[in-house]
């Protein structure tokens, strides 16, 4: 019978492999890019096989290595799961972590329905704005808004997203009906700081571009540090701002906020479930999975049939 080798060593091993970078490894595992890369050695001359081709400044999997890690992972999969199941209190526990924005004014909302389907899992919800380290937090999923890419993670993609112009309707009636974008920067605006320069196509200078209007001016106005800050100041009628369907739709729905120039262009960043590969096995991340697929789907087709669409 073979000899096992140490655990650590393959743990260590699945993390470079998952990341392709030693120093990312480390990070990861709070040790040294030359611990990490000294206990990989050390595995391979203890297996008698390479498990990386190191090209310059990157890593490769050699075949020995893709089949090491494809197995190694399931085999941490699979302990977690048993883990988990003889566990019941960690087994019931659900935490997720998601921008305060998207969980006060998306999230919560649906958490219920979640919660009557489930009474069997508890959920805790991390709403922060950093991006954190699941692993290192202790935090079963994240609902992230960006572009996809996390390495290292199972990634599920939920939902698109858009944005428009939004006020208050006493704010919209007091002032009159508009027509044109010209009319609309005449009116006090409000910002949301994070979204300027970060990409996601989600602030006035990115909408205006989108519309062929680059000449405009859209400078003045409040600023906010958070999208939900955002979308209560318009509520409360400070002034126009321009937000993310995703977390509007229910003031859309009951009139508290409306569209006074129907003008909608898509976001470049959308939003996506990231899980831990070694837990996309256990039941409670597979039934929140399932849930959220299916009320993101159904925040999408609202907001194709939406009449400012």
């Amino acid at each position: 019978m073979a000899r096992l080798p140490p655990l650590y060593s393959l743990q260590v091993f699945a993390v470079a492999a998952r990341h392709l970078s030693f120093t990312k490894a480390a990070a990861e595992l709070h040790r040294t890019q030359s611990a990490v890369s000294h206990r990989v050695k050390a595995l391979e001359a203890e297996i008698g096989l390479p498990l990386f081709n190191r090209i310059a400044r990157r890593l490769e999997l050699t075949d020995a290595g893709r089949a090491l890690a494809r197995q190694v992972d399931q085999a941490f999969s699979d302990i977690t799961s048993t883990i988990a199941k003889l566990d019941q209190r960690e087994a019931r526990l659900l935490t997720i972590t998601l921008l305060p924005s998207v969980a006060s004014r998306w999230l919560l909302p649906r958490l219920p329905r979640f919660c009557d389907q489930n009474p069997d899992i508890d959920v805790r919800v991390i709403a922060d704005a950093r991006v954190l380290d699941l692993r290192a937090e202790g935090i079963d999923a994240a609902v992230r808004f960006g572009l996809g890419h996390y390495t290292g993670y199972a990634v599920t993609p939920l939902m698109p997203d858009k944005v428009l112009p939004v006020c208050s309707s006493s704010f919209a009636e007091a002032r009159g009906p508009i027509k044109t974008i010209d009319a609309l920067l005449e009116w006090p605006l409000l910002h949301d700081s994070t979204t300027e320069g970060d990409g996601s196509r989600s602030d006035w200078r990115s909408w205006l571009d989108a519309l062929s209007r680059s000449d405009a001016t859209c400078n003045n106005g409040q600023r906010f540090s958070e999208a939900g800050l955002l979308i209560e100041a318009t509520v409360h009628g400070l002034g126009v701002a321009l937000a993310r369907y995703s977390l509007v739709a229910d003031y859309l729905a009951n009139g508290a906020l409306v569209c006074p120039l129907p003008l909608i262009t898509p976001t470049a960043f959308a939003y996506y479930l990231v899980v831990r590969p070694e837990a996309t096995a256990l039941p409670k991340i597979a039934r929140f999975r399932d849930w959220l697929k299916l009320e993101a789907t159904q925040t999408a087709t609202a907001s194709m049939r939406h009449p400012y669409h």
